[in-house]
């Protein structure tokens, strides 16, 4: 466990630098070169790419970590051909959705914005964007099996965002238009997935052909899989209407203009959700694992520790962003465009706490017998999420949809825990969630009273360092989490080691 945390550690400290750089890309670059509406439809592009290759992966996130146990092999390096499944299951998902979109492409398009005739002009970017991230999904995800992912982490999360820098830079020279903007964005993608694909190879020989007498000796592998394909495969069906509600709910209330400002302020905030970019891929295994050889005492240490650390540093981003967020748009060009967003960085930030909270547990059902109640959790959520946008929308505005997003993330770890704790008594309900609560509630109520100067440079310095020292005091002094105690000790003494 211990070696986990470090190398999730290591990922979330070194990205970020990527984080800085993508603060100058969305909050500084982009509203200066581009206008709100095609802010918000470069959004649009990225988000539903990955939502549409969320659908092709037929749940092979999940499916990965639950059956490597199965077919790995500490004697040989080719795991009885699990390369050929994990490559194989994505191009039929491709397939599948290439049928799809030939009969209603643009009108799911279009559906999942708002309608609008200028969405259909960037199928030719979103089609093989969702290609290439699909594939980059499954390429990270192998390499977690073998507890490799810092390095596809760290270009994912920084190289990205240097590429994207660059690209806007040439923008900004009107060397590139907003159309050859996407296409070279695409291209960057595409790179980092060559590079991943390279790393994987490094790491563990790999062969892409089948060991179909393993998968005759060992049928139960076999009916488990298609069984648990078929419940992701529906299960995938809620959250890409999950993922895009909040962009259809805006779309629909304001337009491109509105999705402009709403996007903003949810790209401030998923910068939360960092540690459980990079805790989430490699715990995934783990839990499979520790499930497969029935290590529950150690189950729920994982969990716990896992949830607890990504939350804490999900929790400083979040704090960090809300004592800054009047000085962000300040700096940001055409700030006062997007500054009505400010409270919804605050709402989605809390959101992705909650998510990072119950994630885990999620990990647990979905690598149990039990991963069938994971239908059930996403009718309620979707139910919450919509009740909430129609009463909250109407008064609320894009807060209102905000709150959508909490209220479901709420129903989604209330669940998850209920089905965890019903199932194999696990409860990570301990004091220390109780404590974290409370030095969150307590820092959100100094922010009201650290002062306010004219300088903006000031200000991010008096509140960050204030936010800085009150945090690191209360969370290493209370000993909310040993590991990040200790990593901080070999930082203060230069034993740190990033490889």
């Amino acid at each position: 466990m211990g070696l986990i945390i470090r190398q999730s550690l290591k990922a979330s400290i070194s990205n970020y630098a990527g984080l800085v750089i993508g603060y100058i890309n969305i909050l500084i670059l982009m509203p200066k070169v581009f206008q709100p509406s095609e802010v918000g439809i470069s959004r649009f592009v990225i988000d539903i790419s990955g939502v549409l290759a969320g659908f092709a992966s037929l749940g092979i996130a999940y499916s990965m970590s639950r059956f490597f146990p199965k077919f790995q092999d500490k004697k040989g390096s080719y795991h009885h051909g699990f390369t050929f499944w994990v490559y194989l299951i994505p191009i039929l998902g491709i397939l599948l959705l290439s049928a799809v979109l030939l009969i209603s492409g643009p009108s799911i398009i279009n559906l999942l914005k708002d309608g609008g005739s200028n969405t259909t002009n960037y199928i030719h970017i979103i089609i093989p964007l969702t290609v290439i991230m699909l594939f980059t999904v499954v390429t990270e995800q192998y390499c977690a099996q073998f507890g490799r992912i810092v390095v596809v982490n760290i270009l994912r999360e920084n190289g990205l965002r240097i590429i994207n820098l660059l690209l806007i830079l040439l923008a900004w020279k009107g060397i590139l238009s907003f159309n050859q903007f996407l296409i070279w964005l695409l291209v960057s993608y595409l790179i980092v997935l060559l590079v991943d694909i390279v790393y994987l190879f490094k790491i563990n020989p790999l062969s892409f052909i089948p060991d179909i007498e393993f998968i005759r000796n060992n049928k139960f592998i076999k009916n488990d899989f298609f069984a648990f394909s078929g419940i992701a495969l529906l299960g995938s069906i809620g959250p890409l209407v999950i993922t895009r509600s909040d962009y259809f709910s805006v779309s629909f209330e304001g337009g491109d203009k509105l999705l402009g400002i709403y996007s903003t302020a949810m790209s401030i905030a998923i910068m939360t959700e960092l540690p459980k970019r990079v805790i989430l891929p490699l715990m995934q295994p783990v839990i499979s694992k520790l499930m497969h050889d029935e290590k529950w005492i150690e189950l729920k240490e994982v969990v716990n520790k896992g949830n607890i650390n990504q939350v804490l540093i999900g929790m400083f981003i979040l704090l960090g962003l809300w004592f800054n967020a009047d000085n962000i748009y300040s700096l940001m060009p055409n700030g006062e465009l997007y500054k009505s967003g400010k409270l919804v960085i605050l709402i989605l930030g809390v959101a992705k706490l909650i998510e990072m909270f119950s994630i885990l547990p999620g990990i647990v059902i979905n690598n149990s017998h039990f991963y069938r109640w994971n239908l059930v959790v996403i009718a309620v959520w979707l139910f919450a999420i919509f009740v909430t946008y129609h009463l909250a929308v109407p008064l609320w505005g894009i807060n209102g949809t905000a709150l959508g997003v909490l209220v479901g993330y709420i129903s989604f770890g209330v669940l998850n825990y209920i089905i965890v704790y019903k199932y194999y008594k696990i409860n990570w309900l301990t004091f220390d969630w109780i404590k974290i609560l409370l030095v969150f509630v307590a820092i959100l109520l100094v922010h009201q009273v650290v002062p306010h100067f004219q300088s903006v440079w000031l200000n991010i310095f008096v509140r960050s360092t204030s936010l800085i020292a009150l945090f690191m005091g209360l969370v290493f002094g209370l000993k909310l989490s040993e590991d990040l105690n200790n990593t901080a000790l070999q930082l203060v003494k230069g034993k740190f080691r990033w490889f």
